[in-house]
């Protein structure tokens, strides 16, 4: 099974926009593993089955669900709840036995508490997965994009590809190229006011990764 792993360098950088245009593109199933701020918020899950309409067997819910919109180490702490362990989040078998490839999103940034010991990175770490990380595209996102692969370098992750969200910043795109020689630039999206319907366009095959 082909899978991949979608992160974001921030807030609000269309982390699930990209996941859904991903799906679309690919024919993929998708699955977020852990949703917090339920109470206030449809979820990750609704809002990518909306976008793509895609059939609902291409879905299934997150295997953590909490109500608090902070990261899901406070928000289990909140609710009197004991943290997820890494270890005990796997794949819906469903999907494990699926021809299709699997778009994995993950709960906010790279380094998200998801217990007291272990953040989001060490779940792209389980998985073994290559890792989409979504950044902005214009001015701020050099610090942010570049600092996210030092530290999945660090933590030994290697398969990274980078989809810059926003109006096209050639010289921002060339500057990671530079100084990230070994990450490739998967896509370069522009604002779209229709949903994704006008993303998929700008999404490269899935062989364009190494999976």
């Amino acid at each position: 099974m082909k899978l991949v792993f979608v992160t974001g360098t921030d807030t609000d950088v269309g982390k699930t926009h990209v996941a859904a245009a991903l799906t679309r593109a690919w024919d993929a199933n998708y699955w977020k593993p852990i949703q917090t701020g339920t109470t206030s918020d449809p979820g990750d899950t609704t809002t990518v089955q909306t976008l793509t309409r895609l059939p609902n067997a291409r879905f299934c819910r997150p295997q953590v669900e909490l109500e608090y919109p902070l990261s899901p180490w406070r928000a289990s702490l909140k609710e009197g709840l004991v943290p997820v362990k890494v270890s005990d989040i796997e794949i819906p078998d469903e999907f494990n036995i699926s021809p299709r490839p699997l778009v994995i999103e993950g709960a906010g940034g790279l380094m998200v508490p998801i217990n007291e010991k272990e953040i989001m990175t060490d779940l792209i770490i389980k998985f073994k997965s290559p890792v989409i990380l979504v950044a902005r595209s214009g001015l701020g996102t050099l610090n942010h994009t570049l600092l996210s692969i030092e530290h999945l370098r660090y933590k030994g992750v290697r398969d990274i590809y980078v989809v810059f969200n926003g109006p096209l910043n050639k010289d921002n795109q060339e500057a990671v190229e530079a100084f990230a020689p070994d990450v490739k630039i998967l896509a370069c999206i522009p604002p779209c006011e229709n949903g994704i319907e006008g993303l998929v366009e700008y999404i490269p095959s899935i062989e364009f990764l190494r999976v």
